[in-house]
């Protein structure tokens, strides 16, 4: 893919291996996600607003859901909160340009000045200052395939989400071969990695002895 932007899916192992093996991505329900303020971040000085954004969240939360991905694997906070207190996995994919969109970071709410599609941006891709370690890239999709054991809704890998890296996490006990055979017959073009701790910086990198101990 040409004309993509490299963005990771942390999760923990178990989360992480059953994606590779059936080439899908769980997506996130909007009233499920971990920060309140999502969909709800601009300034509501009026009662009136708040009704419409209320309404317009819970329409927007029955239709669409979202999948979550950062710009980085290397912020050892996203592995504590999204990987298992790294025990987990980093997925990396390409994801075509112009379906991700970078979440904006800000530290008061901004103002409605009018319906148009800034207000619209403002709504779908601005956070709380304080979240801006994630480097959060989101795409909105809607709420289509889902699995009637489990009630969660999935999104399948696609030439608009390409698989390209699989980054084991610092503590994490699977191995290259574990992460292989679940992609199977898939396992062409991605590259496996072992992460560790960094030894002179706060970041989680790449072990280059691979995954062997050390």
């Amino acid at each position: 893919m040409t004309d993509a932007i490299r963005a990771y899916h942390l999760v923990p192992a178990n989360y992480g291996l059953d994606d590779l093996r059936h080439r899908r991505l769980k997506i996130a329900r909007l009233d499920d996600l971990n920060d309140p303020f999502d969909l709800w971040v601009l300034a509501q000085p009026d009662p009136g607003l708040r009704k419409g954004i209320r309404d317009s969240k819970a329409e927007m939360a029955r239709r669409f859901g979202m999948l979550c991905f950062s710009l980085t694997w290397h912020n050892p906070l996203l592995w504590s909160h999204y990987a298992a207190r790294h025990q987990g996995i980093a997925l990396g994919f390409d994801i075509n340009r112009t379906r991700i969109k970078k979440v904006r970071y800000v530290e008061e709410r901004p103002v409605l000045h009018a319906l148009d599609e800034q207000f619209v941006h403002h709504l779908l891709y601005t956070k709380y200052i304080d979240w801006r370690y994630e480097q959060e890239a989101r795409v909105y999709t809607s709420l289509e395939d889902i699995d009637v054991a489990s009630g969660l809704y999935s999104a399948d890998f696609s030439e608009d989400c390409v698989l390209r890296e699989v980054i084991v996490g610092p503590l994490s006990g699977v191995t290259e071969s574990e992460s292989a055979e679940a992609l199977g017959e898939h396992r062409d073009g991605v590259i496996f990695i072992k992460a560790r701790l960094a030894f002179n910086s706060f970041k989680v990198v790449k072990n280059k002895l691979g995954f062997q101990n050390g």
